[in-house]
């Protein structure tokens, strides 16, 4: 079930990483995430009487913490993302974002299977090849942009760990602490620069919604799935987030794949078919 549950991750993490990028495009990257973090807080909510969970402070505290990585590594992200090429950009982060669980898992006694471990292994080098930059009309990647993107894979790692931490069956307590965290102080930056950029909202509030809804649901998806399984496998799954981002891109923005990439694609199902297996 956890195996399930990282890969829905995945399909959440990147699909909202799309329309994140692509709101990115029509607004401040501060009113994205601040908006769609508010649509992420009041949809967990509204889930809150479907958990048979206590409140706990413990499970909120973590989550603030994991609040706190989640807004910075977004932000970096999405513009990222609007910057382009996406293809490029999000693969990089997911780099970062696998491997420092995966090392954090490890250490902590993770137990991992030898069959897992080749998927493992098999799942890193398919974020490496759907990261090599497509020639093909794609947008130039500059140092700037490949240092941000780290740096929001390591921001998002530390999510994972920080989610990882809850208490088992806190859900949904750990998300609704990163929420109420990133929206207080989001909203508040963005009533300070109301006048500059709320007008640019309105065309990408769509977007915004979706990228508000997916994202916050990744990070239920994330919660659960670690409570039911280790940290270095779920952490992993979720992070071949980028296949989905690059396949929403090729089709919804007609950026073009390279063999390599892919060749990416195909290493990322084999390795989660190892990492079921194992």
């Amino acid at each position: 079930m956890a195996v399930v549950l990282g890969l829905l991750t995945a399909v959440f993490f990147g699909s909202g990483d799309f329309f994140g990028g692509l709101a990115t495009k029509r607004t401040a990257v501060l009113n994205v995430v601040g908006i769609s973090h508010l649509v992420g807080l009041i949809g967990v909510s509204a889930l809150i009487p479907f958990f048979d969970s206590e409140f706990s402070a413990s499970a909120l505290g973590f989550g603030v913490l994991a609040g706190g990585f989640s807004g910075a590594g977004v932000m970096l992200l999405y513009r990222g993302l609007a910057r382009g090429p996406m293809a490029v950009i999000a693969p990089l982060t997911a780099i970062t974002s696998a491997a420092v669980p995966t090392i954090w898992g490890v250490a902590s006694g993770d137990s991992v299977s030898g069959v897992a471990w080749i998927g493992i292994a098999v799942a890193l080098v398919a974020i490496g090849m759907v990261s090599i930059p497509n020639e093909m009309g794609a947008a130039p990647i500059t140092g700037q942009a490949i240092g941000e993107a780290l740096v929001s894979g390591a921001c998002f790692g530390a999510m994972f760990i920080a989610f990882d931490a809850a208490p088992d069956t806190s859900a949904p307590w750990p998300v609704v602490g990163a929420r109420i965290f990133t929206v207080t102080l989001l909203l508040g930056f963005i009533a300070l620069k109301a006048r500059d950029g709320l007008a640019t909202v309105r065309p990408a509030l769509g977007a915004i919604v979706l990228a508000g809804l997916l994202d916050t649901g990744s990070n239920l998806l994330f919660l659960i799935a670690t409570q039911q399984g280790g940290l270095t496998i779920t952490a992993v799954l979720s992070s071949l987030y980028p296949a989905f981002t690059v396949l929403l891109a090729r089709f919804a923005l007609d950026e073009r794949m390279s063999r390599l990439q892919l060749g990416g694609l195909t290493a990322a199902l084999i390795a989660t078919a190892l990492i079921a297996l194992g």
